[in-house]
């Protein structure tokens, strides 16, 4: 196993699994992005009315750039924001059943609409610690709540896909975070020990996961949402980004 200092921590690891948004790339950037191209999708379909009341379901104000870091927009995985969705076309006037159906329309075509990276932004420095740490030998995963297909697109265009040997998106598994059912699969699918890991990530659900799947670290990093004291809380170490990462 390789070793890997984590801010004043270091540890022996052969695997290090990373969460995508708010960890790696800049969360209000692609929310932003993401959001303005559900909303006009949902605009299409039922008119302004409803697509105003779709922003305040999910969490979002895109004439102020507005969005809530605790809401559905920010926090949920794509399968479970479209059934949240779906309560504005039926506040709208729509059978429960015609707006669910709505509501996956709009947000399949806002995907087609959206190119590759989907306004994914790196954080400076990031690219660079990643290949830092491939060189050294590490095995490198991504557990996200995002889609497998967009975060391999997304990585792609980021010219930083290559560098991972596993990606487990929302759509891969039948349990969310803070499910183990994630790492489990990045385990399975790398031939790591859960002892041989770490998970670094920047919400509760990230440090939950990795403590559910008994990863040797949990490291959370001041990028995203979640604040120092709450990743405290859950987490082994916290950094302040994930450029203070550093293969030994």
């Amino acid at each position: 196993m390789g070793k890997v200092m984590f801010g004043s921590k270091t540890v022996e690891c052969e695997l290090v699994i990373f969460d995508k948004n708010g960890t790696l790339v800049d969360l209000d950037l692609l929310l932003l992005e993401l959001g303005r191209a559900r909303r006009d999708n949902v605009w299409k379909f039922s008119g302004k009315r409803v697509a105003k009341l779709w922003e305040r379901i999910v969490g979002v104000n895109l004439k102020h750039r507005k969005i809530d870091h605790g809401g559905p927009l920010a926090t949920a995985p794509r399968k479970e924001e479209v059934q949240i969705a779906a309560t504005a076309f039926y506040l709208g006037g729509y059978s429960w059943n015609e707006a669910r159906q709505l509501a996956k329309k709009a947000y399949d075509e806002a995907d087609v609409s959206m190119q590759p990276p989907y306004g994914s932004v790196l954080f400076g420095g990031v690219e660079r610690t990643l290949r830092q740490l491939k060189e050294h030998g590490l095995r490198l995963a991504i557990a996200s709540n995002d889609t497998r297909s967009r975060t391999v697109e997304s990585f792609k265009a980021l010219g930083i896909y290559s560098l991972f040997d596993v990606i487990v998106g929302s759509d891969d598994v039948l349990s969310d975070k803070p499910s183990a059912e994630m790492i489990t699969k990045i385990l399975g699918e790398t031939g790591c020990r859960s002892d041989e890991a770490v998970i670094v990530g920047d919400s509760a659900s990230d440090m939950l996961m990795g403590k559910n799947a008994k990863v040797r670290l949990c490291v959370g990093v001041l990028t995203g949402f979640t604040s120092r004291e709450k990743l405290e809380q859950l987490g082994d170490v916290v950094i302040t980004s994930v450029v203070e990462s550093q293969a030994l």
